[in-house]
């Protein structure tokens, strides 16, 4: 996605073994929760990633579910080679494709798929050292910078029609620079690893396992349809599903123990920033159910725009009985609450773009 930086719970429902009880909520807001385990909060520090942290994240999770030993993985690895896939798409199609630092969960799965993955703790694409927010503020403009330098370098190697492999050498070049090299080689576990054979050791994981779903009815619905979102440069398939069986699917996923990785709006809707606590505010705000139609129109006006990833990772109601699902964002522990932020339903049906899960969440039976 576009970057998007700055501008817990009583009872516990338990669901087989993947979920854990994550301490108490303040002031006791919520019950009833359906937390599934994951790996500790990320931070994007103020680098325009939140699509690779996310979607890391995710991955840990499945690691988790499917009961796959791992350490963290580097969120940067993801974005190095993505950088360079862009770049290539860039240079073939003479600079019409999409060139921004933002992209989508597919992205993270055909790179695992293509290059593996690598540790935190082997790369970290230069953060390791970021701390405090004046360096959060820096790595933020350097990363401005290199984008601006990237696509300059790209427009001015196109104009003296440049090969493939010259232009990708001169960018690779230039991310070494900005967030380093990645690894050929790494040992883990006292044996020397390429990325590809760590995750084929390690987290044996297939792309293909994996559907993006959505919901807007000016496609067919039970159809795989090509969304026309900016980040959706690859043309990737989505399922879209009817809004109710959108939203029921993704409730008996969580029931079930899958974690999701989530695509919206949190950007043009008001209400995001109210403490992780969000609902629906301005237009709709009095409605009582969003519907597929209100859905449509948000996304046609642009109301509701893909501008941020997270992690979808419970359910939990209020004390009123209403339903929130708990998102963990990629903005440090003393954003939302304690890093998890908290979407009504409302919110969430209305500015909901996409999610990713695994293909099995799409068959299993009704909780």
């Amino acid at each position: 996605m576009t970057k998007s930086i700055k501008n817990k719970y009583g009872s516990i429902v338990i669901v087989g073994l993947l979920l854990v009880f994550q301490g108490c909520i303040s002031h006791k807001r919520f019950s009833n929760t359906i937390l599934i385990e994951t790996t500790d909060l990320k931070h994007q520090k103020y680098t325009g990633q939140c699509w690779s942290f996310a979607s890391t994240s995710f991955l840990e999770a499945e690691a988790i579910r499917l009961e796959y030993n791992i350490p963290e993985l580097s969120s940067f690895f993801f974005v190095y080679h993505n950088y360079l896939e862009k770049a290539k798409d860039y240079i073939t199609n003479k600079g019409n494709s999409y060139i921004n630092s933002g992209d989508l969960t597919f992205s993270v799965l055909e790179i695992f798929e293509n290059y593996g993955a690598v540790p935190e703790s082997v790369y970290d694409g230069k953060l390791g050292s970021v701390t405090t927010k004046k360096q959060m503020n820096s790595r933020w403009a350097e990363e401005d910078e290199m984008n601006a330098l990237i696509k300059h370098k790209l427009d001015s190697l196109i104009k003296i029609n440049a090969s493939v492999d010259q232009s990708l050498e001169i960018v690779e070049n230039i991310l070494n620079k900005y967030i380093d090299d990645i690894p050929e080689t790494f040992i883990y576990q006292g044996k020397t690893e390429t990325p590809k054979t760590f995750a084929k050791k390690f987290l044996p994981l297939n792309s293909e396992d994996y559907v993006e779903l959505t919901s807007y009815s000016h496609h067919p619905f039970n159809e795989r349809v090509i969304l026309e979102i900016p980040a959706n440069w690859r043309f990737k398939k989505y399922l879209n599903l009817p809004i109710e069986d959108f939203m029921n699917t993704i409730d008996n996923a969580i029931k079930s123990g899958f974690t999701l990785a989530w695509d919206g709006d949190i950007g043009s809707s008001g209400g995001f920033a109210d403490n992780g606590y969000t609902k629906v505010k301005g237009e709709y705000e009095e409605e009582k159910t969003i519907s597929q139609k209100q859905r449509q129109s948000a996304y046609e006006r642009k109301t509701t725009t893909d501008d941020h990833n997270m992690h979808l990772v419970g359910i939990t109601y209020d004390r009123d009985g209403q339903k929130f699902y708990m998102l963990k964002n990629t903005w440090g522990k003393n954003e939302g609450m304690d890093g998890i932020w908290y979407l009504s339903e409302n919110y969430f049906r209305l500015r909901t773009i996409s999610v990713t899960v695994h293909k099995e969440a799409l068959s299993l039976p009704k909780t």
